[in-house]
C-alpha cells in the first residue's frame, strides 16, 4: 500500500470522526495490521513537539515499553517497522505510522512547545531507548 492509500484513509477518518467497521477493516484488510494494536496505539497516545524558534517537529508514539519516533508516512523506530517494512518488506507501515496519521484526522494528539535548546536532548534520549 502506498502514501496515497494511507492519505484517503487519515481523510476518511477524518470525515467521519471515529475509527468505525469500515476504517478497522481497511486498515486489517488493505495494511495488514492488527486494528487492535493501532488502537491500542491511539490510547497510549501520540505526541507532537515542536521546538521554538525553528519549528522543528518530532513525532512521538508511546509504546508499550518505550517511545518510538515517527516520520509521517516515512519511518517509525520501531522494531516491527524494521522488521517487516525494510527487511521483509511485508508492508509499507507500522501500526505507529497509521495511528499517528490516525491521531492527525481525529485531532486527537497531545501537542507539547518546547525550546529548541531541548531538541538535542530530546534526540539524545530517544537515541539511548533504540
Amino acid at each position: 500500500m502506498s502514501n496515497i492509500f494511507l492519505d484517503e484513509l487519515s481523510k476518511k477518518i477524518g470525515n467521519k470522526g471515529v475509527i468505525d467497521k469500515e476504517i478497522i477493516h481497511l486498515i486489517e484488510s488493505k495494511l495488514q495490521i492488527k486494528s487492535d494494536l493501532v488502537l491500542g496505539t491511539l490510547e497510549r497516545g501520540i505526541t507532537k513537539y515542536i521546538y521554538k524558534p525553528s519549528n522543528r517537529v518530532l513525532w512521538i508514539a508511546l509504546g508499550i515499553e518505550k517511545e518510538h519516533l515517527i516520520y509521517p508516512k516515512l519511518y517509525c523506530s520501531c522494531r516491527d517497522f524494521y522488521k517487516e517494512v525494510v527487511i521483509n518488506r511485508n508492508r509499507k507501515f507500522c501500526k505507529h505510522i497509521v495511528a499517528q496519521a490516525a491521531s492527525v484526522s481525529l485531532n486527537e494528539f497531545d501537542y507539547v512547545e518546547l525550546e529548541d535548546e531541548e531538541f538535542e536532548m530530546r534526540i539524545k534520549e530517544l537515541k539511548s531507548e533504540f
